[in-house]
């Protein structure tokens, strides 16, 4: 193969990956970790969630908490999606199924306290609002609406360094653990400490309300 046929396999490669990766970012016209393309709706926060099935159980969540004045204030949600919740539903069930040494009792919506599902749901609510344009790859502390450090920053993102010279950067939120970690963090730093980052899958969506974020389906509900 000559060096011309060589550069042209390696751009039409090149072009073939910027449109996947374009096409697997968007998300009801939002961009994964970007700048999203409309990024603006009339729409209040709570309203824009209850229009979308993936937070079906999140709106009966906030429902039973009396949660919806707050939701739809000044404010940022960092909103966990249903398999956020199922998944922390499946944890508390098989710890209680543990607990009462039976396999057919089930923990369900109506199984969590208020005081606690109020608490939960307000940890992911801050005042104000966070934006990714305020953000940079350094930490950025902000307290949420229980009085608990989160941490905000731009992370980059690996293995198209080849392609974007300037690399792929997404949004992130830790969940900040007696003190933010050591960067690098050390292998043999304590379990107990280690703070809990995930990615945000949508991010910088303007309501009518505040700013709403969305956080990565692997996420199980109040951190668990």
């Amino acid at each position: 193969m000559n060096k011309l046929k060589i550069f042209t396999t390696k751009a039409g490669w090149g072009i073939l990956l910027v449109t996947l990766l374009f096409a697997a970012c968007k998300k009801d016209d939002h961009f994964l970790g970007g700048s999203p393309t409309n990024d603006h709706t009339d729409l209040t926060t709570y309203d824009y969630l209850k229009a979308n099935p993936n937070f079906d159980t999140l709106i009966l969540l906030i429902d039973k908490a009396g949660l919806k004045e707050t939701v739809n204030s000044d404010v940022t949600f960092v909103a966990p999606t249903d398999y956020s919740i199922k998944q922390f539903l499946a944890v508390r069930t098989r710890l209680l199924q543990i607990e009462e040494n039976d396999e057919n009792i089930k923990y369900t919506i109506d199984s969590l306290k208020a005081p606690e599902l109020r608490d939960s749901l307000l940890a992911y609510i801050f005042t104000g609002k966070i934006v990714r344009a305020d953000l940079s790859l350094e930490s950025q502390i902000y307290k949420n609406k229980v009085n608990e450090d989160f941490a905000f920053k731009l992370i980059k993102s690996g293995g198209y360094d080849d392609i974007f010279s300037a690399g792929v950067r997404f949004m992130a939120l830790t969940k900040v653990i007696n003190g933010l970690d050591p960067d690098p963090r050390p292998d043999d730093y304590p379990e107990e400490d280690r703070d809990m980052q995930y990615t945000l899958q949508t991010t910088g969506i303007i309501t009518k309300t505040g700013v709403l974020h969305v956080l990565q389906n692997n996420h199980v509900f109040y951190w668990k």
